[in-house]
Formats: structure tokens, C-alpha cells, sequence
């Protein structure tokens, strides 16, 4: 069973940043590169990102699983949708069911601040996981191509889900 926990020190987020960094430069080099992949790693998940978006609104959690990290979860309520933000497990868990438990976690927190609606980003060539948020209940509502900074750009998804829907 899988417990998340708060990130709430920095300390929380240096470990963060590594979990991040780790699990994403396994996932994401193959589909963006990984010099697109390192800019937005840099950008997005060091210390100073993610401190960013914490002080920006953002929650991050851990995926824990016995006393290991093994994914990430971040939030970002806004005032009629939850943003989600961040949503990864190492690829050592994945099939496993623990996406599952970190979804429900996803929409009750939404439901607990009345939010009806969620909403993400995932790179469109990310296939795979663009497949598990549908199997989630959400929907592709736009698609659109995204500077990042540096001359590098990704190829997004936006993809809802609304609990009023079903």
C-alpha cells in the first residue's frame, strides 16, 4: 500500500529533485532527447523549480512504498480546476497498481476543495501514459506546441477530467 507524503522541507525538495531527476531521465530522454529533456529538468525539477512552484501554490508528495520514494505527485489548485501538475512512478512500479492508488489520491483532493475538474499537460508523443490518463477518465481537449526556453519546444496534450462528466 502506498502512503503520500507531503513535501514540506528543503530537504524535502533537494530529495525531490533527485527522485525527479532520476525517474525522468529514464522516461522522458527517449521521447524528447535528452538535451530537451535536461533543459526541462533545469528548469522545472532542481530545487529552484520546484521551490518555485511550491511558493507559487504547488503541493508535491512522495510515492511512498514501504519507507521508498518510488514516484511524485504535484498539485496546483486553481479556482475552479486542480492542476496536476507532476505524476510520475519509477519505471520499476508501473503495472502494478500503485498509478491507481496515486489517482484516487488526485481526485480527492480535488473533491475535497471542491474542484469538479482536472487538468494536465503530457507530452503528446508520451503515447503510454497518454493512454493511462484516458484509462483515468480524461480527455484530449487541445493540443498545441510549447516554447520552453533555450530553442527547445514540446509537443503538449491537454487533458480533463471531470467528475460531473460521468
Amino acid at each position: 500500500m502506498i502512503k503520500l507524503n507531503k513535501v514540506n522541507t528543503s530537504q524535502d525538495i533537494e530529495q525531490m529533485s533527485s527522485l525527479a531527476t532520476r525517474i525522468m531521465k529514464k522516461h522522458y530522454d527517449p521521447i524528447v532527447g535528452s538535451a530537451t529533456n535536461d533543459h526541462m529538468l533545469e528548469k522545472y525539477q532542481s530545487v529552484r523549480g520546484i521551490t518555485k512552484e511550491i511558493n507559487g501554490g504547488a503541493e508535491y508528495y512522495f510515492v511512498d512504498l514501504d519507507g521508498e520514494n518510488i514516484g511524485f505527485v504535484a498539485v496546483d489548485p486553481k479556482e475552479d480546476y486542480l492542476y496536476l501538475s507532476k505524476f510520475y512512478l519509477d519505471l520499476n512500479y508501473r503495472g502494478k497498481g500503485y498509478a491507481s492508488g496515486m489517482m484516487a489520491f488526485v481526485k480527492d483532493y480535488a473533491k475535497s476543495r471542491g474542484l469538479n475538474k482536472i487538468k494536465l499537460n503530457v507530452n503528446a508523443d508520451n503515447c503510454n501514459t497518454v493512454e493511462v490518463y484516458k484509462r483515468f477518465g480524461f480527455e484530449v481537449i487541445d493540443e498545441y506546441q510549447r516554447d520552453v526556453g533555450n530553442g527547445y519546444s514540446v509537443h503538449d496534450y491537454v487533458m480533463v477530467f471531470d467528475s460531473k462528466r460521468g
